[in-house]
């Protein structure tokens, strides 16, 4: 299981660091005020993703309507979303929300940055070959499980 760290330090990259399998720079939120801006976490769809324990979970798969929905935006991006993780925080519900401040936030993911380089509180990773080698790294390590049904392939600690 491969174990990261990502901290929120204010600048337009940080580090997504993955020992043992590398240091990738990457950034959370979108551009401008909230990219990577602890004080933003609450900030719902453009703020960073909130401090705390991330699983990395492979991404729910949804049904047709997903599938179309995932095609169309591939097509506006640039970016495939068949191989993003999902991001579950360690709160009292793992799943794919999360509150901060009493403000629901979600749908947190890893991946590499599309076109316009909008991160809604993911973790985004700007070089698309050092994501195919956090990918590979994360899919060659096998899972364990945190819940019953949810098997993780590593975690981030978000400071």
């Amino acid at each position: 299981m491969i174990r990261c760290t990502f901290h929120l330090n204010g600048g337009q990259l940080s580090t997504l660091s993955c020992p043992g399998l590398g240091f990738f720079p990457a950034y959370s939120g979108n551009a401008g005020h909230n990219r990577n801006n602890p004080d933003a976490v609450a900030t719902p769809a453009v703020g960073p993703l909130p401090p705390g324990l991330y699983y990395i979970v492979t991404r729910p798969r949804g049904g047709l309507a997903t599938h179309w929905h995932d095609v169309i935006k591939e097509f506006e991006s640039g970016s495939n979303r068949d191989f993003w993780f999902a991001l579950y925080r360690h709160d009292n519900h793992i799943d794919d929300t999360t509150f901060i401040n009493r403000v629901e936030r979600g749908s947190f993911r890893l991946h590499p940055a599309g076109q316009s380089g909008i991160s809604n509180g993911c973790i985004t990773l700007p070089n698309h070959a050092h994501f195919r080698i956090l990918m590979h790294g994360l899919l060659a390590s096998g899972t364990i499980k945190v819940a019953a049904g949810l098997n993780a392939l590593g975690t981030i600690q978000v400071y």
